[in-house]
């Protein structure tokens, strides 16, 4: 009767350790999602912070598993008031880091086409994955097409970016480089008001500020274009697209045309946690070449040139407009 005592009273402190263990593992990747907003959130200025960890304290001694956190670490992101936080849990980060083939999705189409009035089309998809192999696949294809292009001798270049709804920044930077008429043409600005602008060069180094913060294995680098540019948007370009919109903002050959973009025009880094899930945390807002700021959720970038007839025939008729007249 003792030792059956002693195993019930054995099971219940075991019980109550590992209760204890799992509401404290529980907490932990709360606060470790709550330090890192606190840390690197563009709006961090503007968050009551005591406030908000004791809110989320005490709504996590509810929850029993990691997984339970999800909802609340995705209502916590909502107060950062940046539009553009996110959360994506491990299953999502595995398809995200396996890239497009190994997950059978379509990899981003690139189209280029030679238009009947010797102009040269071509646009940049939007690509989501943090698969390297594929990024330079990406960039490649980017510039076999732009030589390809380039052998018929256009009159002047239009630059599709009315789909592009944004994911990885550098790869897209990287494949329109040929098209910029400077490095540094686009950055960021921090919390703190500190500037980082982006600096690709010809032997596929990627830079953020003074960081390394990517290597392109570059086949062969176009020539550069320095012939009469429109690039096209829409209110579908959005986040990373607007970067690749504003780097042409103040470019002498370039004019935009289409409509206000989305308005998400900050930057965004992911933070591996604990189980493997990202923390997509917003860390800057963008700046053109001249450090103006894109800062006003939904507000977007504004054409040059604003059209009434968003059809691809109205897009076509006002690219050819601006081009043929140069």
């Amino acid at each position: 009767m003792k030792r059956f005592c002693f195993l019930i009273t054995g099971f219940l402190i075991f019980s109550h350790i590992y209760t204890q263990a799992q509401t404290d593992s529980v907490k932990n990747y709360v606060i470790s999602a709550l330090d890192l907003m606190k840390a690197k959130s563009v709006n961090k200025h503007r968050i009551n912070w005591d406030s908000l960890y004791t809110d989320s304290r005490k709504k996590a001694e509810n929850l029993h598993t990691v997984r339970d956190t999800y909802p609340l670490i995705k209502n916590i992101l909502g107060t950062l008031k940046d539009a553009h936080s996110n959360f994506f849990p491990p299953e999502m980060v595995q398809a995200y880091t396996l890239g497009y083939r190994a997950t059978g999705q379509a990899f981003p189409v690139i189209e280029a086409k030679m238009t009947e009035n010797q102009l040269a089309y071509i646009n940049i998809p939007g690509i989501a994955c943090y698969h390297f192999a594929e990024w330079d696949e990406f960039v490649n294809t980017f510039y076999q097409k732009i030589e390809e292009l380039n052998s018929h001798n256009p009159k002047g270049w239009i630059l599709d970016l009315r789909d592009n709804g944004g994911g990885m920044f550098y790869p897209m930077l990287a494949a329109m480089s040929p098209m910029l008429d400077r490095q540094k043409a686009i950055g960021t600005v921090d919390a703190e008001g500190e500037y980082s602008f982006f600096k690709y060069d010809s032997d596929g180094n990627l830079f953020e500020g003074k960081q390394l913060v990517h290597y392109f294995n570059v086949k062969k680098a176009p020539q550069r274009i320095t012939k009469p540019i429109v690039v096209m948007v829409s209110r579908k370009t959005s986040s990373s697209g607007e970067f690749c919109t504003v780097a042409f903002a103040g470019q002498k050959n370039t004019t935009v045309i289409g409509r206000n973009t989305m308005g998400l025009t900050s930057g965004n880094q992911e933070y591996k946690l604990s189980d493997g899930a990202f923390l997509v945390l917003t860390t800057g807002n963008i700046v053109d070449r001249t450090k103006k700021e894109y800062s006003e959720v939904g507000q977007g970038f504004s054409p040059q040139v604003q059209l009434k007839d968003l059809s691809d025939a109205g897009y076509m008729k006002a690219a050819y407009d601006i081009l043929l007249k140069k």
